[in-house]
């Protein structure tokens, strides 16, 4: 990334923005190949595995809410859905209506999903070793507001967590950011 310009002379806003944004940008595709390799490395594609992870999560998740939260089409949702059912990870169940299914994970899928947040964690634990228990509230805090900024923007909610640890999300009492987003939107019309 080269060097940077002393932060004791100061510079004007306009730099720090910039910096932060290339950085930030720097960090989340470095954050998206780690997950990306983790879960090619397991035999999955990012979405199969994001998929599994939300079926653990939402219990009776249907295709269609997949589809919405995995940003895919019909047809592909409908093609990963079958490769998850036929890798014995996915059972579709009964839903609500006669038009949908339910979603479920078999015990197979259930520890993959498990894994795959376990892994998660694994792998991102060496970016927040070096900060302090108080860095790492703090950087969790701007990292809330900017999520927070990314849902009132018009980002998906659905999408922005589809790969979370909702338990790890809620630590320590706090909310999950992005749900505190979505629920303090006005109702669309």
């Amino acid at each position: 990334m080269g060097s940077s310009p002393s932060r004791a002379g100061g510079g004007d806003q306009g730099s720090a923005s910039r910096h932060l944004r290339n950085v930030l940008g720097a960090f989340a595709v470095a954050v998206s190949d780690l997950l990306a390799e983790d879960a090619q490395a397991r035999g999955f594609s990012p979405a199969e595995h994001a998929a599994v992870i939300l079926a653990g999560t939402l219990d009776g998740l249907s295709q269609d809410d997949l589809q919405r939260r995995l940003g895919l089409s019909q047809p592909g949702t409908t093609r990963l859905v079958d490769r998850l059912v036929g890798r014995g990870l996915l059972l579709r169940a009964p839903g609500p209506d006669r038009r949908t299914n339910a979603l479920r994970l078999t015990p197979v899928g259930a520890a993959e999903a498990q894994h795959a947040l376990a892994s998660r964690h694994q792998l991102l634990g060496p970016l927040t070793t070096g900060l302090s228990e108080q860095d790492q509230w703090a950087a969790a805090d701007l990292i809330d507001r900017m999520l927070t900024t990314l849902i009132h923007s018009g980002s998906s909610p659905w999408r922005t967590c589809r790969q979370c640890d909702q338990e790890g999300c809620e630590a320590g009492g706090h909310s999950c950011p992005v749900d505190v987003a979505r629920l303090s939107m006005p109702a669309g019309p």
